[in-house]
């Protein structure tokens, strides 16, 4: 009987000991530069034939209802005035959507 028990608790401390490596492990990535992402999506926005060199800010709805967190809609403004609303799914293969929106003081 005492065997079973001692299984049990080294059975545990291996889990927990995965659980807490694994944490460390991935705070342990090193920190992305901050242009990272504009640069990300100028690349997504010039692969479907849009003209977007630099981009000056970027918007993304914050929204904890369920379905958000799986696709992410972002507006990205370019610094030529150009704007365009960027939707990604968290799926890997799937391609992300560009669509141009109105320029800022464009009528439509």
């Amino acid at each position: 009987m005492r065997l079973r028990g001692h299984v049990r608790i080294s059975c545990l401390a291996s889990i927990l000991t995965a659980m807490f490596s694994g944490s460390a492990a991935a705070q342990a990535q090193p920190d992305l530069p901050p242009d990272t992402r504009e640069r990300e999506l100028a690349l997504i926005i010039a692969s479907e034939g849009h003209d977007c060199p630099q981009i000056e800010s970027i918007s993304s709805p914050e929204n904890n209802e369920p379905g958000w967190n799986i696709l992410r809609p972002e507006v990205v403004v370019c610094r030529n005035g150009k704007r365009f609303m960027i939707v990604t799914s968290g799926r890997r293969n799937a391609r992300p959507i560009v669509r141009p929106l109105p320029s800022i003081g464009e009528r439509l």
